[in-house]
């Protein structure tokens, strides 16, 4: 589960500083829904992954989101998606800087068309390359299409996420901002 969980962390760390930089954020609370289109191995960790925070008492649960918020991320995998909830800061949305949530891994090229934005990224941790396509919808939200591709056993695994990012609002609640990225 841990390397299907960075495959798609590195997917949506490269679409989303891609669609912050291009068009603008509005600051606040954000949530990125992806769906991951997994193979039966990773499907069934992916379950085991669920079926484990479900067994938790109420107490760990609860530790564990607190500690994940305090990380400036709130993550539920109900369902299949993936559902990440993040703050996005004044300066980061006037930056043009979207969080993170992996810092100085990726490297990206992106060209835009309209409100279309397609970039390849290369990745060192995990080691993985794919490609993005954002759709911008105004400075409230976008859908993406990722594919990921990664070298495990001599074999390449590719990945796909759909997905979609929405604003929720001014206010971030509990979910403290994430770092950003140095430079747009």
């Amino acid at each position: 589960m841990k390397s299907t969980a960075l495959l798609l962390v590195a997917g949506m760390a490269a679409a989303s500083p891609t669609m912050a930089h291009a068009q603008g954020m509005k600051p606040g609370l954000w949530e990125f829904k992806q769906t991951p289109q997994l193979g039966p191995a990773h499907q069934a960790q992916m379950a085991q992954a669920q079926k484990a925070m479900e067994g938790m008492s109420p107490d760990q649960r609860k530790m564990v989101e607190q500690i994940m918020a305090q990380r400036g991320v709130s993550v539920n995998m109900a369902g299949g998606v993936i559902t990440v909830k993040a703050c996005i800061t004044q300066e980061q949305a006037e930056r043009n800087l979207a969080p993170v949530m992996q810092q100085g891994n990726c490297t990206q090229d992106s060209k835009r068309s309209g409100n279309v934005i397609r970039t390849h990224f290369v990745c060192t941790n995990p080691a993985s390359e794919g490609d993005a396509v954002v759709t911008l919808q105004g400075n409230e939200g976008f859908t993406n299409d990722v594919t990921i591709r990664q070298q495990r056993q001599g074999k390449t695994e590719t990945t796909k996420v759909n997905g979609e990012g929405r604003w929720l609002g001014a206010d971030c609640g509990d979910v403290k901002p994430m770092k950003s990225q140095a430079k747009p």
